[in-house]
């Protein structure tokens, strides 16, 4: 096990989602149990990254039962389903989010998002030799160059430059990015149906505790934010 941002980075995101669902509740955009629900959602995050915490350290992550079993198409799904399944169920839940994106200043939901520059980590382990070198290369550095172009979208839209479409067009980037092509990768480089290429050190690495934290629920919530928040700005302009 070697030092991760990773565990930091979701309390980030954990803290940061609170503090704007907070505020917003204050300012009377959504009442206390709409709060409580985006609270119900973090949690729940929570104890699913304890859960995929626990499988890598536990070794179950590298064991050959899981590197078989085409893992990029479903791993990452645990964390999606949890913020997507309330939102596609819920009305009210779609409002609370809806209220969210729209009472935080948008430069600061792309300065958020810019967090994804952190993505450094796994490019500098690959150059050490310590993290696969391809899913650094066709995913590190595509989520690296998102964070990147997020955090210049704060500055510009910050400053007035660029505005809500601008926005969109960064969420959806930052959206395609990540998926397919990071699923799809993932199983190219493991044992399984879809085994195509091999190297040192293997896809497998991606699984190592704490970097399983970035596939089984950091990049997952991300991404889902993306999504929220392309999918409200497109709603908005129409």
């Amino acid at each position: 096990m070697t030092f991760s941002m990773l565990p930091f980075l979701f309390v980030i995101q954990a803290v940061a989602i609170t503090i704007a669902a907070t505020r917003t509740r204050r300012s009377g955009g959504i009442n206390v149990a709409q709060s409580r629900s985006i609270i119900v959602v973090l949690a729940l995050l929570g104890v699913w990254g304890a859960i995929s915490a626990f499988l890598g350290l536990s070794g179950w992550y590298q064991s050959e039962a899981f590197l078989t079993s085409l893992p990029g198409f479903w791993i990452t799904m645990p964390a999606v389903l949890i913020i997507a399944l309330p939102w596609m169920l819920s009305a009210t839940f779609r409002e609370t989010t809806n209220a969210i994106i729209d009472h935080v200043p948008l430069h600061y939901v792309m300065a958020f998002e810019g967090l994804r520059v952190l993505a450094i980590g796994g490019i500098m382990k690959a150059y050490n030799g310590e993290f696969s070198a391809i899913f650094a290369t066709w995913v590190g550095v595509p989520d690296f160059l998102f964070g990147v172009a997020a955090l210049v979208a704060a500055y510009l839209i910050y400053t007035g430059v660029w505005g809500t479409r601008s926005a969109i067009g960064i969420n959806l980037f930052g959206f395609v990015a990540i998926i397919p092509s990071a699923l799809v990768l993932i199983n190219l480089g493991l044992p399984g149906p879809m085994h195509v290429f091999d190297e040192s050190p293997g896809m497998a690495s991606v699984f190592e505790f704490p970097m399983a934290l970035a596939p089984t629920l950091v990049v997952p919530i991300f991404v889902s934010i993306n999504l929220l928040v392309a999918i409200r700005l497109m709603t908005k302009r129409h």
